[in-house]
């Protein structure tokens, strides 16, 4: 309940008691789940009377509670939409790897956490971009380096890796994460990043590697990345 009342609480401060049972008690008869929610009020008052608080139909947690996730959020928001540098910001969505949750598998909770999930990654390849326009390459490099390493393969978190160093003036460290990004994503998904990541570093994208029986196994060809003609 207390999770359910904090991530609700992003859209609206209070949630009406109807609502709440039901998406607590989706399998249970409207009666039930209401006896469930009075429950559940009673035992939370009774270990912490100031968690939560309702009146008139409504339930909302308490106002001096603080929950991580309007925190974190705070954090993202702040780094999408500053101008100036935010280093305590990126610091917590960089110390932050763990889905909200995690084990958990309520249907009011997959889409919370996904958009948790999109909006941090979101907001660090928003940060080293900005940090690259601002001439801090290494700081910008180090942030990506990062969130290549959780999600291996976002291609916008692999583009935003390669314009780093692309703007330190490392074609050839750009190139080297082109073709270990290419390589992964055909052995993951057998697909081929997209045309425009290969443009920017100046390549034309590959034929996918062609079939072949080697001693009874399939193997695939290597193919090599090719310049750009106007390279």
């Amino acid at each position: 309940m207390l999770a359910y009342l904090a991530l609700d609480q992003i859209a609206e401060p209070d949630c009406d008691r109807g609502v709440l049972a039901e998406r607590l008690w989706p399998d249970a008869t409207a009666d039930r789940s209401r006896a469930s929610l009075r429950t559940a009020l009673w035992r939370i008052r009774q270990a912490s009377p100031a968690l939560v608080h309702g009146a008139g139909g409504r339930v909302r947690l308490g106002a001096d509670v603080r929950v991580d996730v309007h925190e974190f959020r705070g954090n993202a928001e702040r780094m999408l939409s500053a101008q100036q540098d935010c280093p305590r910001d990126r610091a917590a969505l960089l110390a932050r790897t763990n889905d909200l949750l995690p084990g958990w598998d309520e249907t009011w909770l997959l889409l919370a956490r996904e958009q948790l999930r999109q909006m941090r990654l979101h907001a660090l390849e928003v940060d080293a971009r900005k940090l690259a326009e601002r001439g801090r390459y290494p700081e910008a490099i180090d942030v990506m380096l990062a969130v290549v390493a959780e999600e291996p393969l976002r291609e916008s978190a692999q583009a935003a890796l390669i314009e780093a160093h692309l703007c330190e003036g490392n074609v050839v460290e750009a190139r080297r994460q082109l073709r270990i990004f290419t390589d992964l994503l055909w052995t993951e998904l057998s697909i081929r990043p997209s045309p425009e990541l290969f443009g920017r570093v100046g390549m034309v994208a590959p034929p996918p590697p062609t079939p072949r029986s080697v001693n009874g196994h399939v193997a695939l060809r290597n193919r090599r990345l090719l310049p750009h003609p106007s390279a």
